[in-house]
């Protein structure tokens, strides 16, 4: 009976596992890596490049988990951020052909388009209550072509040196500017999730519909809202990637949705809404990223990567159906 009460506190605790995960993830690539004759996995100095890899997709990240909160779904996040680089690459040859004092602005222009994206995506999806899925597999495709055809398929470059500062600057010569900015990112998200009514409503909407509306809640706003601020972060991160690669390509961010899900959902936010934490979030960004350093660490292939990202995936929805379960029984 009590190793029946262990199990089920494992489990629901999800930042147990992850972080043992964690631990073992990096025992094992330090392990191999000796063996192959290259040590030091487990330094400072991969652990801020694991951060700085992360730092782009935990942006997204943080706006995935509150639209996965609400029993939703985004899977046009790669595509915006491809977007909004390509815009912001522009505005940037623009702005600098008048004034190099202009070029800051260029990101506000990848910013602002997100905006647009949020806005026009979360109306379809509260006012004419359309399947988010289904809407956000088509903005997916949409925006991927519309950035093709405003490039004709090439990236924007070069772009002004102003332009560079968000991706390759680092603070103190030592901490990448864009893990700064997820950082902040992160600690505003958990200031909306926790201290404020978006956060709660969120939540509500995502446990019972049906009893947030009843409930006096302003179900249209609170999505809106959420679908916003996911398309606004995911424009973030095209900009910072447009500024890390030096110039706005179409092609960036396929498959990135993959990898945001993935790590939300690791994170012990459940897909059929009403539970979530940025902090599982977090873990759940560390483990995958941990992953695949640890893989190309030890010389495995990109194919190899996205098959253990494929179980990664897997895993981790049984997971979150185990969990489910296990509460139920729990319950009864």
């Amino acid at each position: 009976m009590w190793l029946k009460q262990i199990i089920k506190n494992f489990f629901y605790r999800s930042w147990v596992p992850l972080t043992i995960t964690l631990i073992v993830e990096f025992a094992i690539f330090e392990f191999i890596g000796n063996q192959q004759g290259q040590p030091g996995f487990l330094s400072l100095s991969t652990i801020i490049l694991i951060l700085n890899q992360l730092s782009i997709f935990g942006i997204m990240a943080v706006g995935m988990t509150f639209v996965i909160m609400t029993s939703g779904i985004d899977l046009s996040i790669g595509s915006v951020g491809a977007m909004s680089g390509v815009v912001s690459a522009m505005a940037a040859v623009y702005f600098s052909s008048i004034s190099s004092y202009l070029v800051p602005f260029a990101f506000l222009a990848g910013i602002l388009i997100g905006v647009v994206i949020g806005l026009v995506m979360g109306g379809i999806i509260t006012i004419w209550n359309i399947p988010p899925f289904i809407v956000t597999l088509a903005f997916m495709s949409l925006l991927r072509g519309l950035a093709n055809i405003i490039t004709d398929g090439k990236p924007i470059s070069p772009v002004p040196e102003g332009f560079l500062i968000l991706g390759r600057d680092m603070l103190f010569k030592f901490v990448p500017i864009s893990v700064i900015i997820f950082g902040i990112v992160f600690l505003i998200g958990l200031i909306l999730l926790h201290y404020t009514s978006l956060g709660r409503h969120t939540l509500a909407i995502g446990g019972n519909e049906e009893s947030a509306r009843l409930s006096g809640i302003p179900i249209t706003r609170v999505k809106l809202l959420v679908y916003i601020l996911c398309s606004v972060l995911s424009a973030l991160a095209g900009v910072i990637l447009a500024s890390r690669m030096g110039s706005g390509s179409p092609k960036v961010g396929i498959g990135d949705e993959l990898a945001v899900i993935a790590s939300v959902v690791i994170g012990g936010t459940s897909l059929s809404g009403g539970k979530g934490s940025l902090w599982g979030t977090l873990l759940g960004l560390c483990v995958v990223f941990t992953l695949n350093s640890g893989l190309n660490w030890i010389g495995i292939e990109t194919f190899g990567q996205q098959v253990t990202l494929g179980l990664v995936i897997l895993a981790a929805v049984l997971t979150d159906k185990l969990q489910a379960k296990l509460k139920e029984q729990n319950a009864t």
